[in-house]
């Protein structure tokens, strides 16, 4: 019988990226307790930005993204025989230096797709880094995997 696997990964991903206001007191418009701006040298370096003045990037934007997806997903046998599908979504912290931290499934279907996801998460390369205020800082995260498997 031929079998056919087709993996889909959302090439506008980087919208989903970040999104909401940067947390409170240390984004480009907080402001300290008398009003002033707080500069980019009071940027806490464990502050976790959720929208930065510039979202980080996958090295070679979202079609090398894809390509990379593409090349080190291993469709697990157990969502194959079960003819399983979905999108799984994977939350993590990108440091100021492009690299994965603390990263989960928030929801996905399961039978294997999950860890694949979590898998291929961990072993991305490093990210050209989100900015602000001229500067590398860490932000939240979220891609969206999607799994197709066609018999």
């Amino acid at each position: 019988m031929n079998q056919s696997l087709r993996f889909l990964p959302f090439v506008g991903l980087l919208g989903l990226l970040a999104t909401g206001q940067s947390q409170a007191q240390t984004g480009p418009n907080a402001s300290a307790q008398n009003g002033t701006p707080i500069t980019a040298a009071a940027i806490k370096p464990d502050s976790v930005f959720i929208n930065p003045e510039v979202r980080p990037q996958f090295m070679g934007g979202d079609k090398a993204f894809a390509a990379y997806l593409s090349k080190s997903i291993r469709y697990p046998q157990q969502a194959l025989q079960r003819h399983i599908s979905g999108r799984v979504f994977v939350n993590f912290i990108l440091s100021a230096q492009g690299k994965v931290q603390d990263a989960h499934v928030v929801s996905g279907p399961g039978n294997g797709l999950n860890d694949e996801a979590l898998r291929l998460v961990w072993l991305m390369p490093p990210w050209e880094p989100a900015r602000s205020n001229g500067q590398p800082v860490r932000v939240a995260c979220t891609v969206p995997i999607s799994f197709t498997s066609d018999r």
